[in-house]
């Protein structure tokens, strides 16, 4: 999420550049600057690509589209190679405007910036693999960068930097699954399983984002949209977002089986599996146990945290600390809440592995002892 913060400013800095370049007529001079206006709008363009849509990117896509717009004659004037002493009125007031608004937005992000980590502060190597596929038919790992089957989700996982695959495979472990649900996103819950990885756990999540099954049923439904509006519908419009939590549990349900299968295939069937859910009700969570009898260990939910004040949103005060702004949350660089969470499943797991451990029956021998008499 730092890395979106990063883009952002870099946009923002785009923006400004072009825009309080009216002030800077002493000499005239070709207005190079002017090139400032499409490249930021083709960089905000990227970062949606890439992170999906929220106000802030939402904001630098409309503020960057207009500074386009209002530039296009400058542009022309550069591609002429005309020189440039003066700003007219109408190019002056809107170029003011715009970066006045700019600078609003930049110190929403400094105030609102999320916490800067990387996996490796933690002792931890993260890896992604780009998946084909629904939830429907099943999921499978892309061979390739260029092949032509279509990316519909992200496979993350999170290990000690000391443990290797062949390790994994040779002696079969746990692995702990998660799902988020229409919300979050898996960077959303990145601190708590760079927690746990430190602890020696080997974590294994994904994003989907195949358009069937669906929760909206139109564009909403992709990877772009669907955690903002659902956002937007959780905290302000609750009622609509009733029946759309209803067929999103139901969906997150299906994930963790298509995950589970995806562990199962890549470690070995012999591997345990232990479900970590947010928001999920006990009797779906036995039956999600049930599909695997060979192989599920247990779960633990941690919405019943209390401390974990944003079920199904993630950890917001170090992945979006603007979200948690809506929760009455603050930004914190501590890690005390992951860390806290990460401590309450770690003794879960012990407790779950003492339990499935067969019981030893120590047998004691007995020896007949002779008995003396003194004489």
């Amino acid at each position: 999420m730092f890395d979106l913060f990063l883009a952002e400013l870099l946009i923002l800095l785009m923006i400004f550049s072009v825009s309080v370049r009216i002030f800077f007529t002493k000499n005239a001079r070709i207005d190079a600057t002017a090139i400032l206006a499409p490249v930021s709008f083709i960089f905000s363009l990227l970062i949606f690509y890439i992170w999906g849509i929220d106000p802030v990117i939402l904001l630098l896509c409309i503020l960057s589209l207009f500074t386009f717009l209002i530039n296009a004659r400058s542009l022309a004037r550069l591609s002429a190679r005309l020189v440039v002493d003066y700003y007219n009125i109408r190019f002056v007031i809107p170029s003011i405007l715009i970066a006045l608004i700019s600078l609003g937005i930049l110190v929403i992000l400094i105030i609102f910036h999320p916490v800067r980590y990387l996996p490796q502060d933690f002792g931890v190597k993260r890896s992604k693999t780009l998946l084909t596929g629904n939830l429907t038919s099943g999921y499978q790992v892309r061979k390739t960068l260029f092949e032509k089957s279509k990316i519909t989700g992200t496979l993350y996982e999170y290990a000690q930097e000391t443990e290797d695959d062949t390790t994994m495979q040779s002696e079969p472990k746990s692995v702990i699954l998660f799902v988020p649900k229409c919300t979050a996103n898996v960077t959303n819950y990145e601190p708590y399983f760079l927690l746990l990885a430190q602890k020696g756990y080997r974590i294994i999540t994904a994003d989907f984002y195949a358009s069937q099954p669906a929760r909206y049923g139109n564009v909403l439904d992709t990877r772009f949209f669907r955690r903002s509006c659902s956002m937007f519908l959780s905290l302000f419009r609750k009622d609509d977002f009733a029946a759309i939590n209803d067929a999103d549990v139901k969906i997150a349900m299906m994930g963790y089986n298509a995950l589970s299968r995806l562990a199962l295939a890549q470690y070995g069937s012999e591997t345990k599996l232990f479900f970590i859910v947010d928001g999920i009700s006990i009797d779906l969570l036995n039956e999600l146990t049930a599909q695997f009898p060979e192989n599920a260990m247990g779960f633990f939910a941690i919405n019943r945290v209390a401390e974990y004040q944003t079920s199904g949103y993630g950890f917001l005060e170090q992945t979006d600390p603007l979200a948690a702004y809506f929760f009455n949350l603050k930004r914190d660089s501590s890690f005390f809440i992951p860390r806290y969470v990460a401590g309450k499943t770690t003794e879960s797991i012990e407790q779950t592995k003492k339990l499935a451990a067969p019981v030893e029956i120590i047998k004691t021998a007995t020896e007949p002892v002779e008995a003396t008499q003194e004489s």
